[in-house]
């Protein structure tokens, strides 16, 4: 199973658009292919003691998520040169080894710079490689995303359209 999760948490974000592009493509390519938006998640685990005693929505979205997936994308805006601190909130909370200990994983950064989240790519693919993930090489910066879009939600520029199309190739073959 391949999950694709949009990582952030704001309302009517750019992530969840782009995030939703993924998902449908891939979703045609591989059906079993499954969304996770962190704008669904109620973030009521957050306890001081969400690290040894996991509630109860945690142990639903690691069981029925996380554990049975293979292959994650994760798609990632810019939040102060990194990562969302929720994504991070959230891989805290989950038991790591079952969740992501010898997986796969695809990254896409978003920004509405130019450097598409370099950055964060950076760090996403140093944290999942510590919790032993191998990390697709052809990691994706899409830089000034707001331009890329239409105002239906499609990539409009045929060289972003065939490199995505590319990666998302590359995902299915990883």
């Amino acid at each position: 199973m391949i999950t694709v999760i949009s990582g952030t948490n704001k309302s009517d974000s750019l992530t969840r658009v782009v995030s939703s592009i993924y998902y449908n493509r891939l979703r045609s390519i591989y059906p079993t292919t499954r969304y996770l938006s962190l704008e669904d998640i109620r973030f009521d685990f957050i306890t001081g003691t969400m690290y040894s005693d996991h509630s109860e929505s945690i142990k639903i979205m690691q069981n029925t998520i996380f554990n049975p997936t293979k292959k994650f994308v994760f798609i990632l805006p810019e939040y102060n040169g990194s990562i969302p601190g929720v994504l991070k909130l959230l891989i805290d909370a989950l038991d790591v080894r079952p969740a992501f200990q010898d997986k796969k994983a695809a990254l896409t950064g978003i920004a509405t710079g130019k450097a598409g989240n370099i950055r964060g790519l950076d760090h996403m693919a140093s944290i999942l490689q510590h919790m032993r993930v191998t990390v697709m090489p052809q990691m994706l910066p899409i830089a000034r995303v707001k331009d890329e879009l239409s105002l239906h939600g499609d990539f409009i520029l045929p060289g972003t359209i065939k490199t995505i199309e590319n990666h998302l190739k590359s995902i299915v073959d990883f």
